[in-house]
């Protein structure tokens, strides 16, 4: 998943609600994929190993779809493809989306409202709430549990985007990153801004104006890894690569090709483009020495 427009920081840490809305776009050539292989006792399984933080998080889940239920009393396998240690390319909110659906199969039953659902899979992550109804979607940042939850609102015949992503690693935890940027001096210009631009986003994903999403993209980059920077650590998530990247982008775009960069809580960079111009972008990136991989707008979680 791609956040198009971020949060960033919490305002209730238990019920995961952010400070204002957020727009993302799920993609296709990265997923989770979840399957629960024992219904008597286990917990989450990430690529074959327990992990306690995913226990943590889905218990919140388990509870709001059954309180007489515990993560412990199933196992679940859980693994991204591609696998790696890459951050800032969404597979928490993936996951979460993943596992919330699996566990609504088997807790609740029957077809799910995945509007309604997205409340559920907020409390695993926030952003699992936008990778939960796919397509182009946005989450609502109410004042309570009922009136915070994700809405897809257009889809890749509203704009067929592609997108050329390079995972980077990074040992930055996202968790740490929220709590700093409320140390910044910019953070409540940012809560503005980032409402506003949202309004801005939705308009130019509906009107299919790459120009417009890409430059908004670009700022919300921006303006997002300068709050992390200006909190009390400063704390630097952009590295070497990402800047070396961001720089090809540039040219590319310097010399008429549609590209722009985006990049989330971790340095890893999404570059928005057209179908025109996709394979430019993908030799562009893997002539520099960088695995890439191109992507089409995905659509919602769903039983396979």
């Amino acid at each position: 998943m791609q956040a198009l427009v971020k949060y960033h920081g919490l305002k209730d840490w238990q019920l995961r609600l952010p400070y204002h809305d957020s727009i993302s776009v799920n993609t296709t050539s990265m997923k989770t994929e979840a399957e629960i292989t024992d219904q008597r006792k286990g917990g989450v399984f990430v690529d074959g190993k327990l992990n306690e933080s995913a226990n943590a998080r889905l218990q919140q889940v388990v509870a709001a779809l059954d309180p007489s239920k515990q993560v412990g009393d199933f196992r679940i396998d859980s693994r991204n493809m591609p696998p790696g240690k890459a951050k800032g390319i969404g597979y928490s909110s993936s996951a979460g989306a993943a596992l919330t659906l699996l566990c609504y199969k088997l807790l609740v039953g029957g077809e799910a409202d995945l509007t309604s659902l997205s409340r559920t899979a907020r409390l695993f992550a926030a952003s699992a709430s936008r990778s939960l109804v796919g397509g182009f979607s946005r989450l609502y940042a109410g004042k309570d549990d009922d009136s915070t939850y994700a809405k897809k609102f257009a889809d890749s015949r509203n704009m067929d985007l592609r997108m050329v992503i390079v995972p980077l690693p990074s040992r930055v935890r996202t968790e740490d990153a929220h709590r700093e940027v409320l140390t910044s001096p910019f953070f409540k210009a940012r809560i503005e801004s980032a409402q506003r631009r949202c309004e801005e986003t939705e308009k130019a994903i509906l009107g299919n104006d790459l120009d417009a999403l890409g430059r908004l993209a670009e700022k919300d980059t921006l303006e997002l890894h300068s709050l992390t920077m200006t909190g009390d650590s400063g704390l630097i998530i952009m590295t070497e690569d990402s800047l070396k990247i961001i720089r090809k982008v540039r040219e590319l775009r310097d010399s008429g090709t549609k590209a722009y960069y985006s990049m989330q809580t971790g340095p890893s960079v999404f570059i928005n483009t057209s179908e025109k111009d996709e394979k430019q972008v993908f030799d562009a990136v893997t002539k520099l020495g960088y695995k890439a991989y191109s992507s089409r707008v995905g659509g919602e979680a769903r039983i396979l």
